[in-house]
């Protein structure tokens, strides 16, 4: 059984972020046996005066095949965020099995991407029956970036991985060939929507962070000199090229 699990609003200022946390609680409930290996994915959310956030505003959701029981895995994930729990933050949790999430969470992340939502939504929705929720905090706001982040991964086609095969252990100048072989990433794809052969080079900036397209993980990239680098990313100022 595919799992779905997001949280978001796990930070203040002087902590580790949302994404990072995420990929800590992806390997401890890998570590105890509860889920197969967890891909993470990001989702980024509008940024406004009016909505509260550490820095830009998205939440992070991890999809894995479950192995143990729904309530067995969320209750440990449950019991982590209570663990890493950090001053001002008002965190939110949603655990939903893949064929449970209702339309109305979609809409919600989809909105979420151009409106201010007030809180309460949230609340109302957490009742959805099939879904697992949590919330902590003054506020708990945190839980509409949790429910969104489950509806927009639900759909294969939003958010960026910050957690995939591989994507961390390689770096430096490969081949299109190289990057599918030692990744779980299934294509490389220019700014202009070309997929790239295998033989293109890219200079991956020790960033390769795919795409959710499709129900797939791809990884754009655009010409910069003649050379194809990670779409987004800007070479640091110093470094020496590879």
């Amino acid at each position: 059984m595919k799992l779905f699990i997001a949280i978001d609003d796990t930070d203040n200022p002087n902590t580790i972020g949302t994404g990072r946390l995420s990929r800590m609680l992806a390997a401890e409930l890998h570590k105890r046996g509860l889920i197969s290996q967890a891909s993470v994915t990001r989702h980024q959310f509008l940024v406004h005066p009016d909505i509260p956030y550490t820095s830009h505003n998205s939440s992070a959701c991890l999809e894995a095949e479950g192995l143990a029981d729904a309530d067995q895995v969320f209750e440990a994930a449950k019991e982590f965020m209570l663990a890493n729990l950090h001053e001002e933050a008002n965190p939110g949790l949603c655990l939903a099995p893949e064929g449970a999430v209702p339309a109305s969470l979609v809409d919600l992340g989809r909105r979420a991407q151009k409106q201010v939502l007030k809180v309460e939504e949230g609340y109302g929705l957490a009742e959805t029956p099939g879904l697992r929720t949590w919330r902590h905090g003054p506020t708990g706001q945190g839980i509409i970036g949790a429910l969104s982040g489950v509806g927009l991964r639900s759909t294969g086609d939003d958010g960026r991985f910050i957690e995939l095969q591989g994507i961390r252990e390689i770096g430096g100048v490969l081949t299109v060939d190289d990057i599918i072989a030692q990744t779980a990433v299934t294509s490389v794809v220019s700014d202009t929507g070309q997929e790239l052969a295998g033989n293109e080079r890219v200079d991956t900036l020790d960033w390769i962070r795919p795409t959710l397209r499709e129900g797939s993980p791809v990884m754009e990239v655009e010409s910069r000199d003649g050379v194809w680098q990670p779409k987004g990313k800007k070479k640091k100022k110093g470094s020496a090229k590879k």
